[in-house]
Parts: C-alpha cells; sequence; structure tokens
C-alpha cells in the first residue's frame, strides 16, 4: 500500500477526525489561488489533532494547519503534504461576562484557535472589555493571529496573551505567553504544534467607548484598505521606522499587473486577485516589489504572507516543508 494510503487509512480510523483527498486549497484562503492538498484533515477537538499529529510523525509526513487562510498563500502545484484544520469544536469563548464587569481587575477569556478574531473584539466590546479594540479589523482566526503574533496599529496579541493550549505529537498543554519570546508579526511556537485555544487578560471598559474605538479603527482601515477584494492582507512585514506600502508605492508599482494578479490602488502593499490570478502571478508580483525597493532605497521587504508547497522565488533554502521534521516552523492560517 502507498504511503498516501496509509496515512489516509491511519486518520480515516481516527475518532473525531474527517479526511479528504485531494482537496483544493484555493477555496480555504482569502486569496483563492493555488492547488490541491494531498489529504485534508478536519480534527473535531484537541485530542483528536494530538492523535493526528502522532500519526503524521510516525510516518514522517510534512503538514500544516489551515485557519480562515488569511496570510496563507498555496503553491499552484499544490502541498503534497496533510493540511489540518480545526472544527466547529474550537469556536467557543468561555468567560465573557454577562453584563459590564465593575471595577478594575482583568477578566481572563478562553478561546477556541477557531474563534473569528475581529468577532472575538466586537463580543469582548459588547461585553465591557477592553484589550482587543487594535484586532477589531484583523482577519482570520485567533489560532493563526496567535501563531504570527498578529497586531495593528502598535499592539500585538501578546499584550493580552496569558498563555497558548498547544497540541503536538507527545500531548497537549498549556504554554505561558512568557515562554514564547513573541516579537513583531512573530511567534515562537514549539516546533510541530497547533494552537488549540488561547487565553487573553482584558480590562473593564465602557462598552460605547470600545464599540466606538471599533468604528474609529474600522473606518480608517476602510479608508486605507482595498475593500471587496480577494487578497491575503499585507504582503510585506514594515521595516523599522516606515511601512512597506509607502516604499512599495515610491518604487511606483501601484497598479501593476502580473497575469490575473495587482498591486493594489489603494494600498500598495496588498496584491489582488483580479478574478483569475494564479500563485505564480502572485510570486511574480512580490520579486518585482522586492527588487524595485531593494533598488530604489536599498530595503529589503521580509514576506509576511506565509507560502505552502514551493518556496519564495528569491530564497533557495526554503525547500524545507512546515511540519517535517527538519522543520522548526509550524504554519497556521
Amino acid at each position: 500500500m502507498a504511503l498516501a494510503d496509509t496515512i489516509y487509512q491511519s486518520l480515516h480510523a481516527l475518532q473525531g477526525v474527517r479526511v479528504w483527498r485531494d482537496a483544493p486549497l484555493g477555496r480555504f484562503t482569502t486569496i483563492g489561488t493555488g492547488g490541491k492538498a494531498g489529504l485534508l484533515a478536519t480534527v473535531a477537538d484537541t485530542g483528536a489533532a494530538v492523535g493526528v499529529l502522532q500519526e503524521l510523525e510516525k510516518h514522517a509526513v510534512p503538514w500544516v494547519c489551515l485557519g480562515a487562510g488569511s496570510n496563507f498563500l498555496v503553491a499552484d502545484s499544490g502541498f503534497a503534504g496533510v493540511v489540518i484544520r480545526l472544527g466547529e469544536g474550537f469556536e467557543f469563548a468561555e468567560g465573557l461576562p454577562s453584563c459590564p464587569p465593575s471595577g478594575t481587575e482583568p477578566v481572563i477569556v478562553t478561546v477556541g484557535a477557531a474563534c473569528s478574531l475581529p468577532r472575538l473584539a466586537a463580543a469582548a466590546a459588547e461585553a465591557g472589555l477592553a484589550g482587543l479594540d487594535f484586532a477589531c479589523g484583523i482577519p482570520g482566526t485567533v489560532g493563526g493571529a496567535v501563531a504570527m503574533n498578529a497586531g495593528a496599529y502598535g499592539r500585538s496579541l501578546v499584550d493580552v496573551l496569558v498563555d497558548v493550549q498547544l497540541a503536538t505529537a507527545g500531548g497537549e498543554r498549556w504554554v505561558p505567553a512568557s515562554e514564547l519570546d513573541c516579537g513583531y508579526r512573530f511567534c515562537n511556537l514549539p516546533p510541530c504544534s497547533i494552537v488549540c485555544a488561547a487565553r487573553f487578560r482584558l480590562f473593564p471598559g465602557e462598552a460605547e467607548t470600545v464599540l466606538e474605538c471599533h468604528r474609529t479603527i474600522l473606518r480608517k482601515r476602510r479608508s486605507v484598505q482595498p475593500q471587496g477584494v480577494r487578497t491575503f492582507g499585507s504582503t510585506f512585514k514594515n521595516p523599522a521606522q516606515t511601512g512597506a506600502g509607502r516604499l512599495i508605492e515610491a518604487a511606483g508599482l501601484k497598479g501593476v499587473r502580473r497575469g490575473g494578479a495587482e498591486v493594489s490602488k489603494v494600498h500598495a502593499n496588498f496584491l489582488v486577485n483580479m478574478g483569475d490570478a494564479t500563485t505564480a502571478d502572485v510570486l511574480a508580483l512580490m520579486s518585482l516589489m522586492r527588487e524595485q525597493v531593494e533598488r530604489s532605497c536599498g530595503v529589503l521587504l521580509e514576506p509576511e504572507v506565509r507560502l505552502i508547497g514551493c518556496g519564495f522565488p528569491w530564497d533557495s533554502s526554503t525547500d524545507c516543508l512546515p511540519g517535517s521534521p527538519d522543520s522548526e516552523d509550524p504554519v497556521h492560517g
């Protein structure tokens, strides 16, 4: 029996796991490009996630964990390994007060990794809790946001993160945020681990005041970022002291197209699928953006989007697939 068939049978036999062959991944990403996964496995709970990771480790099969796909770019050839998705059992929030809390003591909220981050921020605000205001417009799931330490307007999740529940082939455990060594758009998760839940420390606040803060942030985002289009969000991380979008715009690349992909005319650090883009189109634009910015101002941009199934064109060292025994970079999106 071929290895793919062996893995399919072993995962299919696990309780709380559903498995599909040759699942098209473009539909699971916000940019909408990319090929198929060798296998797609949806896990119902943390125990099922541990079981899947044990089987994949046993057979040395590469894997990635895919959330809302808002920070993901899949190779046109797809991903030969296993894509893991968290099921509805990971969509929960515990600890949100039923009425606005009094006093100043923090409130600890426990949230499943499949929860929408913007919805969590809105629910917290309506419950009279502040702390996640900056996240109200960040697309994606809580798990993906923790895995990359998502942030906006000078704040990030580590500012309110207490600890994280992780699943590995060795079991599940809660890891304090202080042990994760988080930085700008970076969280040093243990190798080959999946974020299953997180606890946040939020603070009492006047609900209407917090919601007005949300409205202000959302108005600002809508005015400066493309709306109603297929994009994975920011393409490159912001260099120190400036924004990547400003450098890309100054290099004269707003509106430039390659195939079905375009550098947004609204914000130059966003790439847009105009309807028939391929991942190759997107990578061609990313290469052009990177080269032009380096040529014009000497800054080498670092990708914020995660790529699976192949390496970036300019980096021949990215042949190691996420989740493989030689990789120490578990990927979530």
